[in-house]
Formats: structure tokens, sequence, C-alpha cells
């Protein structure tokens, strides 16, 4: 122990005074009501991440109907009184969508949804083909009188803390991807942070080559893959283990102006990267090489090395033909002790920093095996 128990209790009393809450009962139709004249505010970034489907939407208002106790949702008040949901999105836009009353992140009005019923076994399979417009007024005024708890994350409280709750009631469950979580969380601190992000992502020679599927579009994949270049980039001799946590810890010490990073040249460098890498070799850059030819799926392995790789040489590398930068690509796919170094339980930090030794060699021609970038900034994000 590095503190005594009467230490860490002044700690806690330290902490848990940086957030003031309150406790209510309110039925969903005040929530509605409230939704409708601006007093709840359901975040843009927030919005996106309403996925659950129809047979999950079914359930839960099978759920009010039959007067079952449903979860505290959380929201957070700002200077002017309004809340701002912090948690309990699906329950709410599942009931507001039903009410034809949801607006899509662009503000237009969502068509009101028609219940499915995924599974014979629900207790009122009649429901099945149902709109609210559909219900009985008796049922309708169930579902508008059904009561919730709200917890209230009251001003005065920090401003992170409610993302803070956000972050702790989702990482959880397997609801949200860890970028999901990190982008509503770093928009408390930095909104134009994430914009820059969502810029990068949209460069062609970036999203063009990922191949990655729907799915993974809607889940942030693609800035997460932005931040973790940046990360890597930046901070690689510092992993240790668990990549995402080592992601959010970087993250957010450049949002604090605990880490330097220059957002200008990181951009310039980040464009230079992948569209060296994007002419070379196209979306099998990120694929392993086997047999004479690319195959299999987006490794991350190769991403980290190979864009880290030319953004930390990146001034030979634009030296260098593209038949010459794919060759040395190749190179690094092929090497034995690259390949020893990746496979199952290879996110330990000296097989990660041995891939990394590889890549530099190769790729740098003999140049820098260890270059933080981070190190050389001088101005704050």
């Amino acid at each position: 122990m590095t503190i005594s128990a009467l230490e860490l209790d002044k700690h806690i009393d330290a902490t848990r005074n940086t957030i003031r809450t309150d406790k209510l009962d309110i039925t969903y139709g005040e929530l509605a009501t409230m939704y409708e004249g601006g007093e709840l505010k359901i975040s843009p970034e927030y919005q996106r991440l309403f996925r659950w489907n129809i047979g999950q939407k079914t359930r839960f208002v099978e759920t009010m109907l039959l007067g079952i106790p449903t979860p505290a949702i959380f929201v957070a008040e700002d200077d002017h009184g309004r809340w701002e949901l912090v948690d309990g999105l699906q329950r709410i836009s599942t009931v507001l969508e039903f009410m034809g009353l949801l607006r899509d992140p662009d503000g237009n009005i969502k068509p009101p949804s028609k219940l499915e019923v995924p599974s014979p076994r629900m207790l009122l399979a009649g429901l099945d083909g149902f709109t609210f417009e559909d219900l009985s007024y008796r049922s309708k005024m169930t579902i508008k009188r059904a009561s919730c708890r709200v917890e209230v994350i009251k001003v005065g409280s920090k401003n992170k803390m409610k993302y803070e709750v956000f972050e702790r009631l989702n990482t959880g469950g397997a609801v949200l991807t860890h970028q999901e979580i990190r982008n509503c969380i770093f928009r408390a601190t930095d909104p134009g942070f994430m914009d820059w992000v969502d810029d990068l992502a949209r460069h062609q020679s970036f999203a063009d080559n990922l191949g990655l599927s729907e799915l993974q579009r809607d889940s942030m994949f693609d800035r997460g893959l932005v931040l973790r270049y940046f990360t890597m980039k930046n901070a690689a001799e510092e992993f240790d283990h668990d990549v995402e946590p080592f992601i959010t810890d970087y993250v957010r010490g450049v949002l604090e102006g605990k880490r330097p990073f220059e957002r200008t040249e990181e951009a310039r460098t980040f464009r230079r990267t992948f569209d060296l890498l994007g002419g070379a070799l196209s979306d099998d850059a990120w694929r392993h090489y086997r047999d004479g030819r690319h195959r299999g799926a987006f490794s991350v392995y190769l991403f980290d090395v190979l864009s880290v790789g030319v953004a930390r040489n990146i001034d030979i590398i634009e030296r260098l033909t593209l038949e010459e930068l794919r060759q040395r690509c190749v190179d690094v796919k092929t090497n034995p002790e690259f390949i020893k170094n990746t496979g199952p339980g290879a996110n330990t930090k000296p097989r990660t920093l041995a891939r990394f030794a590889v890549c530099f060699q190769i790729l740098g021609a003999g140049g820098t095996t260890k270059k933080p970038a981070g190190k050389r900034r001088s101005h704050k994000a």
C-alpha cells in the first residue's frame, strides 16, 4: 500500500465532490414531451449508436406494456437546465421511434417503427405488426405513463464526469466498441479534435484501401485506426499489453495537453503516409504475403508496422519508387523475425517492439529504429 486508509478516504471524498447527482421518477410520456420541446437532448454522436434491432425494440415495448420495471437512465444537466442523455439511449430511442418522434442525426423525423415478434416465446406474440397508432388508447397510455428512474448529473459537476459515467456504464458490455465510447468521451473535451479525426478518416487513400464492412464503418473502426496510428507512431515504445486502453490513455493525454501533438504537421504526415502506401499496394498493404501473393483479411499488425514505419521514415520513403516501396513492404511481411512475432498472443511489449524493429530497419534502409515522433513536437493540440 502506498497510502493509508485515512488518506484513501480523503481522496474518495475529494473525488466524490466533483459530481453532484439527483434522482427523479418520471414517465416516458414526460420524457417524450421534453424531447419534443428541446429539453432532453440526444447528441447526434450518441444517436449514431442506436442500433437495437426490431426484435429488441419489440421486447422493450412488451416490457412496458406488461408493467415490468425498466433500468434507470442517466442524464447530464447543462447551465440552462436542459438534460443531455448520457446512458439509456437504446431504451429512450426505442420509445421515441415507436411514437413517431425520434429524429435522425441530421434532424429529420424517422419513420415510426412497426413491431416484429422475434420469437413465439414472447409473452405478447400478438404484438407482431403493430405500430403505436394501432394500439388502443389504454395501451398508448400504459406506455406513456410507464415510470422511469432518472439519475441527473447536476450542474456543478466536473464537465468530464458525464462522460466518465458513460464510459463506465458501457465498457462492461458488448454493445459499444472501444472507439464508439472513445468518440463520445473525447467530444466532451475537444469536439474539434474528433471532427479532425473524422476528416482524416475520409482521406481517399486511407478510406478506399481499408476494405471495411458496413458494420465496421458504423462502429467507427476507421476512426479507431486513425487514433491507433497516431498512438503507435508517437508512443509505440511505451506500449505494454492492452492496445485499446493504451490508445485511450494516449489520446486523453493529447487532449489534456500532457502530450505534445501538432495537428497540422501530424495531418500532413498522415496523408503523405497513406498516399504512399495506397499508391504502392492499395488494400494489399494490410494483407499478409504468402506463396507469392497477398492474401487473407485486414491485419492490424501490418497496419501498425507499415503505417508507422513509413511515417517515421517518410523522407526516406518518398525518395523510393512505388515499386521499391512495395518490395520493401513485402520484405517486411516475409521476414522470419516479423512472422515469428505475429499470431496469437503477440500483443506483448517484446513481440510488438520486435515487429516494429524489423519494419523500421527494412523500410528505413538501415535508418533509425527508435525515433518517437512525439518527442519532437512542441505545441499541444
